[in-house]
């Protein structure tokens, strides 16, 4: 949902994939910022940290001016 909310935003102009300090290898790999249609879903597939993943979204902003 929070997904969602992010893409139809106009003032989000990227997402960022975060990931928690303990993070497994898998999910490191997927850190970054991404075009908003490009966005890896959470879950990330293949996260083996014990905790399941935890991973989460943050928005990138840009200013809209009328």
């Amino acid at each position: 949902m929070a997904l969602k909310k992010m893409q139809a935003n106009p003032r989000v102009s990227m997402i960022r994939l975060a990931v928690a300090a303990d993070a497994c290898p898998t999910c490191r790999k997927m850190y970054g910022t991404y075009p908003k249609d490009q966005v890896p879903l959470l879950p990330i597939e293949g996260c083996s940290n014990g905790l399941g993943c935890r991973c989460f979204y943050e928005p990138v902003l840009t200013e809209v001016y009328p």
